[in-house]
């Protein structure tokens, strides 16, 4: 565990108490000075509950008298104290303020605590190494601009360590060796036993195995020598790492034995620390509300003064004028009654509006999901269907072609649905772009042949021109480029008979692996009059062209354009009447190399070897057959039941790997079901199946103790990756 010494944490900071600390400006209080000792004392015997107590009195008591410095160090204990029991929201909320109040109060050595603090929260908790690199970084700077080995050796130990869970063994390896030369300075019992902890790992993964022998023992002797009851745990555990390199397995069997003893006594200690937590949880709430109470009183006590001196003045005039009040105030009696009349009615209409809006709303809110649900069910059974035909082996060439253009075109349907409903959502920039590895020119030529019907029916020509230069692989939102290239294509064939339609992509330059590319649809059908040019990416705008008198949505152009906006370009138009229409944006991409997009393609982690059990609770026949293909196509077995309730009944008689429960389904649904199973099964993971927007019912799945959610219409791919990511240990 990357934590501050905590013993060399106790002794600097009773001294710095003592005799002061350059930079720092405060006047000693001894109560004050008292509750921060002990509260250091209580958590360095993990006494977490007393230590919490002693720090939140000190921040009551700072903060009557207004002491940035002990406030401070009140924050920096809390938030130690939270680290230890693994609250990492509460433990970076107390560390940012003990920052910040360390800036106020000009100390250094709390500054640099507070900043490794965040470190150890975001390396820990958050698992967010770049942040917490940044954190540790700074901690060392500010460490050696005071010219302190004990301050900066703690941030330089936790770079070491989190560069190698990180297995970026070549940048641990220069703060390893500076941590032990800072060691053999400080004497540091803690630092000792983690460096050499690290150093057996850095060892065991160069191979050199008696080095890391060596290390390990000198880190297991130390730890054993002075209790350290977490420090054994990882030890024995990264020792049984070694002994099976060696295929010595009964030496590491025996050391995983003993790293699952201790882990079970330091488990058993943090149920009874989350314990403690809860107890104290209401004093830290009420010393939040005391603290917020004070702040208004004194906000108060201001505007009561303002106040009063404003009434001193507003009394001397109103006695000069109180003749003039009185002869006038009949008078603005009846016009204030009448004023507050009108009000009266006006307020009346606008609750009425209030309310009639907020059902508006309302009803809205659910006809889109509605809607959504009843679209997105059957073209699960057409996208689905489609997918498992084309897995097919032994599926004729033409038909093959046939079933491509079918499942691009219900792919673009599915998404098209999405997009109509949520145009809102697009404006309002809610939508994130997914960018993936895609090869254009498959991509454009799946495009034309989901409009070679229509082009045909209408005597046109679909050409694509493509360099023959142009990269295999590029990284982009391919569902989002589909969607604004089928767009404009789709309006160019509504317009255009007897003509020609060109979809081009050109190179415009490359540098280095980013290219950039223009995207052109042109056509050479009758044209959009000048007039009209301005208009035409609105929404529901729609152009009269007497040679065609279809109309659509007039949604496409106006979602081409947001579209385009949102991956950092801008749609432009060229059209003359008569001669034709050109659209073209620009796009920079990153180019996808052969081998890294084998990388990306064949992250297969054989996880479908072992045999796996899968339950599906799915109530729409045809959504069963072709969820349960796919399963089969992955390589699983699988049982379906059509309810919530037969799913509850089949997990208690059954063992199962993972279950894929439906949100909306008769007798139960998926949600009060996964509750239920949750009461007695917290193991199981369970992946919510729904037609509805993920972000609409994700959280109402993780509440009822699901593990994971996954749109429908399902893909292999994404179906694949959903159980391997939720099936690994």
């Amino acid at each position: 565990m990357k934590t501050i010494s905590f013993l060399l944490f106790f002794v600097v900071f009773t001294l710095r108490l003592a005799f002061g600390q350059q930079s720092v400006d405060h006047i000693v209080n001894d109560s004050l000075q008292q509750l921060i000792e002990k509260s250091s004392d209580l958590s360095y015997q993990y006494k977490i509950k007393e230590s919490l107590e002693h720090a939140i009195q000190a921040a009551k008591y700072s903060n009557r008298i207004n002491s940035h410095y002990y406030k401070g160090h009140a924050h920096y204990l809390m938030g130690y104290n939270y680290q230890i029991l693994t609250d990492y929201e509460n433990a970076e909320k107390n560390y940012t303020k003990a920052l910040e109040l360390g800036k106020l109060a000009n100390d250094s050595i709390l500054i640099l605590w507070a900043v490794n603090g965040l470190g150890n929260v975001y390396s820990e908790g958050f698992k967010n190494v770049p942040k917490a690199v940044e954190f540790y970084s700074e901690a060392v700077a500010l460490g050696k601009s005071i010219n302190d080995p004990y301050e900066y050796m703690s941030p330089i130990i936790d770079l070491a360590w989190t560069y190698i869970d990180a297995e970026n063994y070549k940048e641990a390896y220069p703060y390893l060796m500076e941590a032990d030369s800072l060691s053999k300075v400080t004497k540091d019992i803690e630092a000792f036993c983690e460096i050499n902890y690290l150093k057996g790992r850095y060892f065991l993964h160069m191979n050199a195995l008696e080095r890391s022998k060596d290390h390990f023992n000198q880190a297991l002797m130390m730890a054993r020598d002075n209790n350290m009851l977490r420090e054994m745990s990882y030890i024995y555990e990264a020792r049984a790492e070694l002994y099976k390199v060696l295929n010595n397995m009964d030496s590491a069997y025996s050391d995983l034995k003993a790293y699952q003893k201790y882990k079970d006594q330091l488990y058993t200690k943090e149920q009874l620390k989350q314990i403690e937590t809860a107890k104290v949880g209401f004093e830290v709430e009420e010393y939040e509300r005391e603290l917020e109470q004070t702040k208004k009183e004194k906000d108060y006590q201001t505007r009561i003064a303002n106040n009063n001196r404003m009434i001193n003045i507003v009394s001397g005039i109103s006695l000069v004028f109180l003749l003039g009040a009185v002869f006038f105030f009949y008078r603005g009696y009846h016009s204030k009654k009448k004023l507050s009349d009108v009000l009266s009615t006006k307020n009346k209409e606008l609750i009425a509006a209030k309310t009639e809006a907020e059902e508006l709303t309302r009803v809205k809110s659910q006809f889109i999901s509605t809607v959504s649900h009843e679209l997105r069910t059957p073209l699960y059974g057409v996208v689905g269907i489609t997918s498992l035909l084309l897995e097919e082996e032994d599926i004729h060439e033409k038909h093959k072609k046939l079933l491509s253009s079918l499942k691009f075109s219900g792919d673009y349907l599915l998404n098209l649905i999405n997009n109509v409903l949520q145009i809102s959502k697009i404006e309002a920039k809610n939508i994130k772009l997914t960018n993936t590895p895609t090869n254009l020119f498959k991509l454009s030529q799946n495009l034309l042949n989901s409009f070679e019907y229509q082009a045909k029916s209408k005597n046109t020509e679909l050409i694509l021109d493509t360099p023959n230069d142009l990269p295999e692989t590029v990284d982009v939102d391919s569902l989002r480029l589909s969607e604004i290239l089928i767009n404009l294509i789709g309006n160019a064939a509504k317009f255009t008979e007897n003509g020609k339609i060109w979809l081009r992509i050109r190179i415009i330059g490359q540098k280095d692996d980013i290219i950039h590319l223009r995207f052109e649809v042109e056509d050479n059908g009758p044209g959009i009059p000048e007039d009209k040019q301005d208009y035409v990416f609105e929404k529901f705008s729609q152009v009269n062209r007497e040679s065609n008198k279809l109309e659509g949505t007039g949604l496409g152009l106006s979602i081409v354009k947001n579209l385009v906006q949102m991956m950092g370009s801008t749609i432009h138009l060229n059209s003359k009447e008569n001669r034709g229409t050109r659209f073209y944006f620009d796009l920079k991409l990153q180019v996808i190399h052969e081998d890294a997009q084998k990388n990306h393609f064949n992250n297969d982690n054989g996880a479908t070897e072992v045999y796996r059990r899968i339950l599906i609770a799915e109530d729409n026949k045809i959504n069963q057959i072709v969820t349960k293909n796919l399963l089969n196509l992955i390589g699983y077995d699988c049982t379906i039941v059509e309810n919530g309730f037969n799913a509850l009944q089949m997990v208690k008689k059954e063992d199962f790997d993972l279950v894929l429960m439906d949100l909306n389904m008769p007798y139960l649904n998926g949600i009060e079901a996964s509750k239920r199973i949750r009461e007695f099964d917290q193991t199981t993971p369970i992946v919510a199946l729904t037609a509805s927007e993920l972000e609409e019912v994700r959280q109402e799945c993780m509440d009822a103790g699901m593990n994971d959610i996954i749109n429908k219409p399902l893909n292999k791919n994404d179906l694949k990756n959903i159980i391997t990511k939720n099936l690994l240990p």
